[in-house]
């Protein structure tokens, strides 16, 4: 015979309390044996271990109003609880039942406790990226929950507001569910949040959810196997090679436009480069001719790191002759954007303001040259991609240069071929139908 679980109301004199309040238990039977178990730990309000008598049947009835409906929902959730561990256990017993029901509850019980451990790990780890991701999706969280906006600016870190995301009501894993998180994307479509913003926050949060129940044993239900992020493919911008040009040969005597209109030039002959890697060039990167290094963004990813070989080209070379830091020593950094004495979070700093600036001129510089496409740095890699896939390089040698783990990966950057290219592909099939010329 199965066991059962309900929520028991102590109504005996002997067990009320002074202020004749009846103690409210779980109580567990089997084979006609009864068990009775404090709820102490597994209740969110400690207010509603005791109840007076007269509320008992406001609780029970079919239709339980304002408090009242608030307890019976919270007592459910505690007899569901206890239900799921009992249809858990291959056999049933009382010793087994108590071992998984009196778990230790942790701080990661709680939501906002557990993201902003997990800030903190990541930062630990320097993967501030990731990091700034998580403090994103808990400023989000935060309002959804809290039902108001926050006035915080972009330099007030989580570091410096624990307590306020600590304060206010609770969010516990247990109160994560479909419709919950329904509620959410819900509210970051008001917000005007994109679809991929949302995919990325409702992604962080099960990423957090698996950590809390795999590592920190903390028991919920999962809202995922019925709930899926919400996806998005993003468009990749990527320029024509006479557009590229434009920008290439672009005459300025700003010293900075320069700079940083180069800095661009030398991600897209680069293969794409990403401009954190850029910033970490090394000249004992430099062997052979080539550019030899390890992404920053799969290098505490993968387990075997492979390294990247890129060639110098001509412009390449005259980038670092012009820019280069003139610094004696072999392992002084390339460019003069990061200093060897920064620590991790510094030189991130620095590579997200190389960002900024070069995303600024280079927008700068399209805008003059009639360019109508969203310019940042990022078109450099699909430009990149796209350019060499239209002037016959192969998928394969276009994945291997961007570092990518598969093929898979490398074929959104593909789907955006030239304009040119489409029609001319079009011009050959119909003369093939029309006009009986070959391909």
């Amino acid at each position: 015979m199965q066991a059962t679980a309900r929520i028991y109301f102590q109504k005996a004199p002997a067990k009320k309390t002074k202020d004749d309040l009846c103690p409210v238990k779980l109580c567990v039977t089997h084979n006609r044996v009864r068990k009775y178990y404090s709820i102490n730990e597994a209740i969110k309000d400690h207010d509603w271990l005791y109840v007076p008598e007269t509320a008992i049947e406001k609780i029970t009835c079919d239709s339980p109003r304002g408090k009242y409906r608030d307890m019976a929902f919270e007592y459910k959730r505690i007899t569901d609880e206890a239900g799921a561990i009992i249809n858990g256990l291959r056999e049933f017993s009382f010793n087994q039942f108590e071992e998984a029901f009196f778990h230790t509850v942790t701080d990661w019980d709680n939501v906002f406790t557990a993201m902003i451990d997990h800030i903190k790990e990541l930062k630990s780890e320097d993967r501030f990226s990731y990091a700034m991701s998580f403090e994103s999706t808990l400023r989000a969280i935060k309002e959804f929950h809290q039902g108001r906006a926050f006035d915080y600016n972009c330099r007030q870190k989580v570091v410096n507001r624990y307590q306020e995301y600590l304060s206010g009501k609770p969010l516990n894993f247990v109160d994560i569910s479909p419709a919950w998180l329904k509620k959410f994307e819900k509210h970051l479509q008001r917000q005007d949040k994109s679809r991929s913003t949302i995919g990325i926050y409702v992604r962080n949060l099960r990423v957090l959810f698996n950590l809390a129940v795999n590592e920190h044993k903390v028991r919920a239900e999962n809202p995922f196997k019925k709930h899926k992020p919400k996806t998005a493919e993003g468009r990749k911008i990527a320029l024509t090679a006479e557009q590229i040009s434009l920008i290439a040969n672009y005459a300025t005597s700003d010293p900075k436009e320069q700079f940083y209109r180069d800095m661009f030039m030398f991600s897209f002959l680069g293969c794409g480069m990403n401009l954190t890697d850029i910033a970490r060039l090394r000249f004992s990167n430099i062997e052979g001719g080539e550019i030899v290094f390890v992404r920053k963004k799969t290098e505490a990813e993968e387990q075997t790191e492979e390294a990247l070989r890129i060639p110098i080209t001509r412009q390449m070379q005259t980038i670092i002759d012009m820019h280069g830091v003139k610094a004696v020593g072999h392992d002084a950094f390339i460019f003069p954007i990061l200093r060897p004495d920064w620590d991790e979070e510094h030189k991130f700093a620095g590579v997200r303001q190389l960002v900024k600036l070069v995303n600024h001129y280079v927008k700068q510089i399209a805008k003059a040259v009639k360019i109508e496409e969203n310019v940042s740095s990022y078109v450099a890699r699909h430009s990149w991609a796209t350019i060499s896939k239209n002037t016959g390089a192969s998928t394969e040698y276009i994945s291997e240069q961007l570092g990518h783990s598969s093929v898979l990966v490398t074929r959104p950057y593909l789907k955006g071929f030239e304009k040119e290219t489409r029609e001319q592909q079009s011009g050959k099939i119909e003369d093939v139908v029309y006009n009986n010329k070959a391909i």
